[in-house]
């Protein structure tokens, strides 16, 4: 794809997800995000007290679930994403040498994340694409990821880190 058609789709699905944002809110503007892809989930991962956990999830497979299990903030690959401020992906984590003896190595194959920053350079959280199959970073378009997140980060659409019940 030539760069001039890359910035057209970026422009055109950047313009769709903020419709979908103003109209529907966050997560269903995640859900048409995540539909450009062939990834399963896509949330908004945030961290506190060691842990991490989704302020904003979609699942593919199962729309209705709203949220994910709370777990240490390192065994989840947002923590690369937190500690480096920058963009994070994975294809295929057992064969990613990077990952040798994570914790989510066997459990999440397939990752790309970006931070959601303040414009002080604050994390505030991660935008991630996952999947326990599997599958090509290549396919997403991480100009619009770093926009969407941006956008999000700009309307106040990060939820503060989820409460357990």
């Amino acid at each position: 794809m030539t760069l001039a058609c890359q910035q057209l789709r970026t422009e055109d699905a950047f313009e769709q997800f903020s419709c979908i944002l103003q109209e529907s809110g966050a997560r269903d503007a995640l859900a048409y995000v995540l539909g450009l892809s062939d990834y399963r989930f896509i949330g908004i991962f945030c961290f506190a007290a060691g842990k991490a956990n989704a302020a904003i999830h979609f699942d593919r497979a199962n729309p209705s679930e709203l949220t994910t299990q709370e777990v240490p903030d390192t065994a989840t690959y947002c923590c690369y994403v937190r500690d480096s401020k920058g963009v994070f992906t994975t294809a295929n984590a057992l064969m990613d040498a990077r990952l040798d003896g994570h914790a989510a190595r066997n459990a999440v194959l397939a990752y790309c994340g970006v931070p959601v920053l303040t414009p002080e350079g604050l994390l505030l959280g991660t935008l991630c694409h996952y999947d326990v199959v599997p599958r090509d970073p290549e396919q997403l378009d991480l100009e619009l990821l770093v926009q969407v997140a941006s956008a999000l980060q700009q309307g106040d659409h990060i939820p503060p880190y989820p409460v357990q019940h």
